[in-house]
Formats: structure tokens, sequence, C-alpha cells
């Protein structure tokens, strides 16, 4: 294992906070891991019981309690972080586990959202509002992350050439060796499928590139197109959002975590979609003849 290696997922889609916390906090986690027998998906478990811990305790109407649930969930997301360095210093990366990863960070938003719908209820809001609103809330964090996620996959794919960027068909390829495994490569495939319906055009250029072999030659066009727009994922990404949940949980006004999720990030990625599908739609139209061959 190289002694300096960082094992991130490349400069142009890590936030502020990863780069200065989450990942050098994971990375020595990860280094104490590999010299033991524990897994990626060992460190994963770990994540989500944390975490599950954590959102539990932001059920309760107390300062302290809430101060050290939120702090548990990032510790959870420093957990996170480890078990993708861990697979990659071990050469074990694989969407399999990258799907595990996927359903555990869904586990732990979904359990927060469960326990602040509970706490407001038994606060004394109406039931009849609260739970349109959490689930309303959880699916539009559901699609933010899984935008963000996918933004940034195809700005390594098509950017840089690295990654762990694919399309829903891609799936057909991966070997299962369980019924477990063969379901959560189900899962993924009807993930992707899902995040793909939010950039039809940039999966159109995809296709189109794949088919005429040309994926690099588009690499410097995207680099310039696409990497301010990456870099707004920050507004909607996931370490924003302990800072939201930090804000609106301890100082007991967990309903405005819904509301903001709901809303304004919802108009942001809506943007983000935008911009980004404008820039892949130019890139359609500038295309090379043998692109257009392809169409």
């Amino acid at each position: 294992m190289p002694a300096n290696a960082s094992f991130d997922k490349g400069a142009a889609v890590e936030e502020w906070t990863d780069t200065w916390i989450f990942r050098p906090i994971g990375l020595r986690i990860a280094r104490a891991c590999y010299r033991t027998t524990m897994t990626a998906d060992h460190v994963t478990i770990m994540a989500l019981v944390v975490g599950l811990v954590g959102g539990h305790l932001c059920f309760y109407n107390n300062v302290p309690l809430n101060a050290l649930g939120v702090a548990l969930l990032v510790v959870s997301d420093i957990f996170d972080s480890a078990d993708g360095q861990l697979a990659r210093m071990r050469g074990t990366s694989t969407r399999i586990g990258k799907t595990l990863d996927g359903i555990a960070d869904a586990a732990r938003f979904g359990n927060l959202s469960f326990h602040l719908m509970a706490r407001l209820i038994v606060g004394g809001a109406a039931w009849w509002f609260v739970i349109p609103l959490g689930f309303a809330a959880g699916i539009a964090h559901a699609k933010q992350a899984g935008g963000v996620d996918y933004i940034r996959q195809l700005y390594l794919y098509l950017a840089e050439g690295t990654g762990e960027f694919a399309l829903a068909e891609d799936m057909g390829t991966i070997p299962t060796h369980s019924a477990f495994q063969a379901r959560l490569v189900r899962f993924y495939r009807n993930y992707l499928t899902s995040n793909g319906t939010m950039v039809p055009r940039s999966l159109e250029l995809v296709r189109r590139l794949r088919a005429t072999n040309q994926v690099g030659s588009v690499r410097e066009a995207w680099t310039g197109s696409q990497r301010t727009v990456v870099r707004q994922c920050a507004w909607i990404g996931q370490n924003i959002r302990w800072a939201l949940i930090g804000v609106t949980v301890i100082s007991g006004h967990p309903i405005a975590y819904f509301w903001i999720t709901l809303v304004p990030m919802s108009m942001v990625l809506g943007m983000i979609l935008l911009v980004h599908e404008r820039h892949a739609a130019a890139l359609l139209d500038q295309g090379s003849p043998r692109l257009a061959e392809a169409a």
C-alpha cells in the first residue's frame, strides 16, 4: 500500500470538507483496517450502525442528546468515507459494494427522517401534515443525492477517464454469486435508471460516444463546460446536509430541515440539471460526423 496515497474519488468532485476533514480521518481508519481482516463492507455496516444510533438521538427534544446524535451522524459519514478508501487500497472496489454503500446511506437518512417525523408528532404537530411532508422531503433528498452522485460520476468518466460511472444496461454484465448479490444488482440497476431520467441528454451523449469509440474525444470540452457545474453540487451535497441537520435539529426546529430539503434544495438541483443538460446538448449538436451517424 502506498504510504501517502489518499485514495480519494478525484479532486474535481471532492468538497472542501472532504479534502480537509472526512478524507484524512477516513484514510487513517482505512489504513488501520487495512492491517486487519476487516473488509470495506464491514466498515459500511459500522457506518450504518453509528448513523442509526445518531438518527435515534435526534428524536428527543434535548439539546445535548441532539448534539451527540448529529456528532454520531458525522462520525458515520467518516466511516462512510473510510469504506471506499479501504476498497480502493485493496483493489476490491466493486459496483456491488457501491450498491451496499448506497443502501446504507439511504437507511441512515430514512431512519433520521422517521425519527424527526415522530418527534414532531409527539410534540403536537398534526400527523396528517408531518408524514406527507417528511416523505416528500425524503423523496426530494433521494433525488438530490442521486443527481449529485450521477453528475459527479459522469464528470470523472468523461473528463478524467476514471470513476465508477455506469449505465443501467452495464449491470447485465456483472456476475453475481448469491441471491443477495443479484438483488443488489437489480437495486443498483433501478437506481441508475432513476438517475438517468434526470440527465437524458448526457446519457445520449455517452451512448453515442461508446458506439463510436470516442469517449476520450470530449474530455477537454466536458471539463471546460461541466467543471463549474460539478462544483455547484456542493450546495446540495451530503456535507452541507450535516450542517443543515445540526442547525435545525439542535435548535429545536426539525421541521425546517424538511422544508429546506423539499423546496430550496430541490430548486438548486433543478438549476444544476438545467445547466448540465444544456452543456451536454451543446456537445451533441456540435458532435463529429461519426457521432451523428451513431444517433
